[in-house]
């Protein structure tokens, strides 16, 4: 195995209360290209970079003055060959299935069965490890900092997420389908790295999980050029190594949408409203899935109706 890989994630959560955790991987070799392209695209927006105090490049200070500027970024990960994994995870339907003591109306607390980025970690760590098996290779996950300066390491949150990456390699913790040998062999290291050490590639996983988060946001669904820079990211993502005329399954292993759709529950388990919106909702995901099987050129309109329907 001599093919490395760095994986670059960030996380953004929208007012819809959307939480993704998102970015994309590429061979080490192209990291020095990532740098140079993102130096040469501050110094066209700020002029002169090297004056600035702050020189990390934040999603949000350009989504309305530059919008351009996002897809400049997804250029520079399509030169690299990157690929692009993320975790969508709508917290509201998650607090609803597996959450205590949650009520929307009074809006008291709640308490779920597993942090949300553990959860969307697992999810990628899974897809990810697929995606090195496949390429005879192995890779690091770099992540941004969470910590602030008051928290104590060991209950810290970039602590307690690294703790669930080590249990993921070492238990399979939250991995349904790739096995133990696969997670050891391919993945190395699980780094995180501060905002201020002006990262390159974390610079871009931090737009592509703002997009994506925005993207899936019921406020921002008619902004038209959101929905063209998640096409464009969408296009990246894994497709669990399948040529994608033949299968597209970039919802499995690239951009995935939690909590996942179920199989038709019995109804003599009582709560027959919720029952029957959810077995609606696996017929029409059933009947797209007909409409693409008949025709192929149909899956950006089944693609689109599903990030915009779920």
């Amino acid at each position: 195995m001599d093919q490395e890989y760095t994986l670059y994630l960030d996380e953004s959560k929208s007012v819809d209360n959307i939480f993704v955790v998102g970015g994309f991987a590429c061979h080490i070799n192209k990291e020095e290209i990532i740098e140079r392209k993102l130096a040469e695209l501050k110094k066209k927006i700020w002029k002169n970079p090297e004056t600035r105090e702050e020189k990390v490049f934040h999603a949000t200070d350009y989504i309305k003055r530059y919008p351009e500027v996002f897809k400049d970024l997804i250029d520079i990960v399509e030169e690299v060959e990157g690929v692009v994994f993320a975790t969508i995870i709508k917290l509201d339907e998650l607090v609803e299935l597996f959450g205590t003591g949650y009520s929307k109306s009074e809006k008291t607390e709640f308490a779920l069965v597993e942090d949300p980025f553990n959860i969307a970690l697992e999810k990628i760590i899974e897809n990810y490890t697929h995606f090195l098996y496949y390429k005879h290779g192995y890779g690091k996950t770099v992540y941004e900092a969470r910590n602030t300066e008051n928290d104590k390491w060991n209950t810290s949150p970039d602590f307690l997420l690294k703790k669930d990456y080590l249990r993921i390699i070492a238990n399979n913790k939250g991995v349904s389908y790739v096995n133990d040998e696969a997670l050891k062999l391919c993945n190395t290291n699980f780094s995180v790295r501060r905002k201020k050490e002006d990262v390159a590639g974390l610079q871009i996983a931090d737009n592509i999980a703002y997009i994506i988060a925005r993207s899936m946001s019921y406020s921002l669904k008619e902004n038209e050029n959101i929905s063209k820079i998640f096409d464009e990211i969408f296009d990246l993502a894994y497709n669990g190594n399948f040529n994608r005329k033949n299968k597209d399954l970039r919802h499995f292993y690239g951009i995935r949408i939690l909590p996942e759709m179920f199989r038709t529950i019995p109804m003599e388990r009582k709560g027959a409203g919720q029952i029957k919106y959810y077995n609606h909702m696996i017929k029409m995901l059933e009947e797209r899935v007909k409409d693409l099987e008949k025709d192929p050129n149909a899956i950006s309109k089944v693609d689109q109706g599903k990030f915009q329907n779920d």
